[in-house]
């Protein structure tokens, strides 16, 4: 992912899980599909953290492909960045991804970025683009009562919750 990706998740993991020094981390899309880039959100989740990477396709950086093998389980956070622009019903998704996380939703997608798509290498269909109202809209539409939504440069970040 791009350095812009990977410091909002870095902004979100010292603004919010300080105090969660070994939260169950789920990391849906954590595929490395480039090898110019070598940064993954791993590196922001080191032990004691639990960090899982999950993707649809197997690659560098995942633990566990589809979705099958995590049913019944939970974690503290689930984490996904720049995954949304690939799905088809972004407001269906986010919200099948409430049974996965007790705590906190950190979704990272771009407003501003090239069309990005390569089937030869499992990079599915650009979809979608997330300004920050609509990222809003999208926690809102899952379910999610909103704690943050954050604009930088070509990404937008949105961190929910569950309503109690």
């Amino acid at each position: 992912m791009h350095r812009t990706s990977w410091q909002l998740m870095q902004l979100f993991r010292d603004k919010f899980l300080t105090e969660m020094p070994e939260a169950s981390i789920l990391d849906i899309g954590s595929r490395e599909t480039s090898r110019k880039i070598k940064h993954t959100y791993r590196e922001l989740f080191p032990p004691p953290f639990s960090y899982l990477g999950m993707d649809i396709y197997p690659g560098r950086n995942v633990d566990v492909v589809g979705y099958e093998e995590l049913e019944g389980k939970q974690f503290d956070v689930v984490i996904s960045g720049q995954v949304l622009e690939h799905v088809n019903h972004p407001w269906e998704w986010l919200k099948s991804l409430t049974p996965y996380f007790t705590k906190y939703i950190c979704i990272i997608a771009p407003h501003t970025w090239r069309e990005h798509k390569n089937a030869k290498h499992g990079v599915p269909p650009d979809t979608y683009r997330a300004l920050p109202d609509g990222m809003k809209d999208l926690l809102i539409y899952a379910g999610f009562k909103i704690v943050d939504v954050i604009k930088s440069r070509v990404d937008t970040m949105g961190i929910g919750t569950k309503w109690m």
